[in-house]
C-alpha cells in the first residue's frame, strides 16, 4: 500500500492502493518471446525492484487453431517461449524480486491482455520489436499496438539494442 500525503501538512494522510493509484506499481507483467532483447527483461525487473512489485513472466506460444496440432512446429515455438522465460528468471535471479514464469497458449496480443487483466496488473512491460514496417505487416507475430488495444492499463515498450 502507498501514502500519498494530501495538499496541506496540517491535513490527514488519505491512502491510496491498487490500479488507481497512478504511478504505483505491484504486479508488473513481462511480455517475452524468442526475439526478446536482455534489456526489456533488465528494465522490467528494474521496476520491479524499485518498486517492490511481483514480475510476472509471460510468454505465449502462438496458436492457429485451423493448422496448429500438437506437432514439431508447435513444439518448437513451446521450446523457444520456455527458453525466453528462462533467460527472464535468469536475469531476475538475485534482484530480490519475486518472479512468476507463465507460459499460454493462443493469439499474444490476446493472451497478454487476458492474462494481465486477469491477474490485475499494473503495467505490462514488453521490447518493441526493431524490424521494420514491411517486416512488421508481414510478420505474424503481435505488434506492441494490438496490446496496448488489448489492455486497459499502461504499456511500457522498451526498444532492442
Amino acid at each position: 500500500m502507498s501514502v500519498f500525503p494530501q495538499s496541506s501538512a496540517d491535513s490527514p494522510q488519505k491512502s491510496v492502493s491498487g490500479p488507481s493509484a497512478p504511478g504505483v506499481f505491484d504486479r508488473i507483467v513481462l511480455a517475452v518471446d524468442e526475439d526478446t532483447d536482455e534489456t526489456v527483461a533488465e528494465t522490467a525487473v528494474a521496476l520491479a525492484a524499485a518498486h517492490d512489485a511481483t514480475l510476472d513472466v509471460l510468454s505465449v506460444v502462438r496458436m492457429w487453431s485451423t493448422v496448429d496440432n500438437w506437432d514439431a512446429a508447435v513444439e518448437r515455438r513451446e521450446a523457444s517461449a520456455e527458453r525466453a522465460l528462462d533467460v527472464a528468471g535468469e536475469i531476475a535471479a538475485g534482484s530480490g524480486v519475486e518472479v512468476r514464469k507463465r507460459l499460454r497458449y493462443g493469439t499474444p496480443a490476446e493472451e497478454i491482455g487476458l492474462y494481465a487483466e486477469g491477474n490485475e496488473a499494473d503495467i505490462v512491460v514488453a521490447g518493441e520489436p526493431s524490424r521494420g514496417r514491411l517486416g512488421r505487416l508481414f510478420s505474424g507475430r503481435a505488434t506492441m499496438g494490438d496490446v496496448r488495444r488489448a489492455v486497459s492499463m499502461p504499456v511500457m515498450t522498451v526498444p532492442s539494442v
